[in-house]
């Protein structure tokens, strides 16, 4: 756990809104790690039903705090949602020794498009809110489990609140987005078509917007992105729901149908929402019907790689050790030299094209291989984020780990689908027959799929099994 520090100059009070109401804990968090400098606010609502024994469910906002309260009151004392503690947190700010603030840290935390605010949110804020008690003692308790979170936030909070679901289904799997930017701030135009292509994660996502928000020459329209997302979920088969209403750039009409959007998102729980079929014919050409990935290994070191070995199993490189790795994790050390792939360059079925990494780069290089040499050299493979191991399948697809995932290249160069893991970025990828492993998020995974991966590359005498 990354270490944060907290200050308690906020005393802790009660806050009587009606018959139901519960307690307001505030602080203030300093020190974030991930985003250095900052000060922020953290309020925490805790409801009268919450009784301190079992953990509670958990509704995270980046936008607004007090008119829920009622709001979680209310709908858990008629049943339509469980027991919820509500966790709300300000933007940072960074200020000079005379209190002026010198850095809006809002943007850059909460309209980013990778896994950073939601790794903030698991490491810092949530450790730093269960260090603390009711007033009449009771510890603050919250499930571990997607099924029992949900995410909230408006205009950049509500491009947050899906990112940060849709990076890490792990830790949550309600979403509502208000007048959401997915406009090109910081890469959030590029949503709609990134969820096409991805396989849909096990979340349920409300989208609240006004036909009147805001348009802007340089950034676009927050209506019409929003009204994109909308078609693009409907694509990838997620259960989502919307409400257009009138008006411009607000959460009004957003805190008007909150009850009714907390008893949709939570419809059927404590079951998960159920992940929906694509109507991408390439990934369901890929993906074998009602299988998902499994966890076959933890605790695995970081920098560790994975390589071809034989059609049964891959090898693991971490450090010095090398072993082999089956489909269902048994793993067998290995002695002596072995042959080990680059990992950086992969070689297309049948020999006629190299592609290499460029460290750092949204481009795969493509060369054709002629008289022993690379010859005609292109940027080829154009990436929804930097490339890391690369590998073809016997069919000629590029697949590339990545942050967003395992980006699948067809053979012109286009990114025709995503693979996602729970634990969000993949760091390693290797072929054994039609199964696929991966390292993500510290873990070991693996996948049958309708492809087959190739040791072409490898020399016959030197290929394992």
């Amino acid at each position: 756990m990354l270490a944060v520090a907290i200050s308690l100059c906020f005393a802790i009070f009660p806050f009587f809104a009606n018959a139901h109401s519960g307690e307001v804990i505030k602080f203030k968090m300093h020190d974030s790690k991930l985003y250095p400098g900052t000060v922020r606010d953290i309020t925490v609502y805790v409801p009268k039903a919450y009784d301190g024994k079992s953990p509670a469910c958990l509704w995270m906002s980046m936008s607004g705090g007090s008119f829920m309260f009622d709001i979680l009151d209310n709908s858990i004392a008629v049943g339509d949602i469980p027991t919820i503690i509500g966790v709300f947190v300000s933007p940072g700010q960074i200020r000079d020794e005379e209190g002026n603030v010198v850095r809006y840290n809002r943007s850059n935390e909460l309209d980013r498009m990778d896994g950073r605010y939601a790794e903030f949110l698991e490491r810092e804020v949530l450790p730093a809110v269960v260090k603390h008690k009711t007033a009449d003692g009771r510890a603050i308790k919250i499930s571990e489990r997607a099924t029992d979170r949900a995410i909230y936030g408006n205009s950049s909070g509500g491009i947050c609140a899906f990112n940060v679901a849709w990076q890490r289904p792990d830790l949550f799997s309600r979403v509502y987005s208000s007048c959401g930017t997915f406009v090109s701030f910081r890469g959030g135009d590029q949503y709609p078509a990134l969820v096409r292509k991805c396989e849909p994660r096990p979340i349920r996502v409300f989208l609240q917007d006004n036909d009147k928000d805001t348009w802007n020459p340089l950034f676009g329209s927050w209506f019409e992105y929003n009204e994109l997302m909308l078609s693009a979920l409907h694509f990838a088969g997620y259960e989502v729901r919307h409400s257009w209403d009138e008006g411009g750039h607000s959460s009004k009409n957003a805190r008007r149908i909150m009850p009714d959007v907390l008893r949709w998102l939570f419809e059927g729980w404590p079951e998960l929402p159920r992940k929906g079929k694509s109507q991408s014919k390439t990934l369901t050409s890929m993906l074998v019907e009602g299988e998902e990935w499994h966890c076959i290994g933890e605790g695995i070191e970081q920098g560790a790689m994975l390589h071809p070995y034989s059609e049964e199993r891959v090898l693991l490189q971490s450090g010095k050790s090398k072993e082999t790795v089956a489909t269902n994790g048994s793993r067998t050390k290995v002695k002596g030299k072995v042959a080990l792939s680059d990992p950086y360059t992969a070689l297309y079925p049948g020999g006629a094209h190299t592609a290499k990494r460029v460290e750092g780069s949204n481009w795969v290089w493509s060369y054709i291989n002629k008289d022993g040499k690379l010859t005609y050299g292109q940027q080829f493979y154009f990436l929804y984020a930097d490339a890391g191991q690369i590998l073809y399948d016997a069919s000629g697809y590029l697949y590339v780990a990545s942050k967003v995932g395992i980006q699948v290249c067809d053979q012109n160069g286009r990114v025709r689908t995503i693979l996602s893991l729970p634990s969000g970025a993949v760091e390693s990828i290797a072929f054994a027959g039609n199964h696929l492993f991966a390292i993500s998020g510290g873990k070991l995974w693996v996948r049958r799929l309708q492809r087959s991966g190739t040791h072409c590359g490898v020399p016959k005498s030197e290929r394992q099994g």
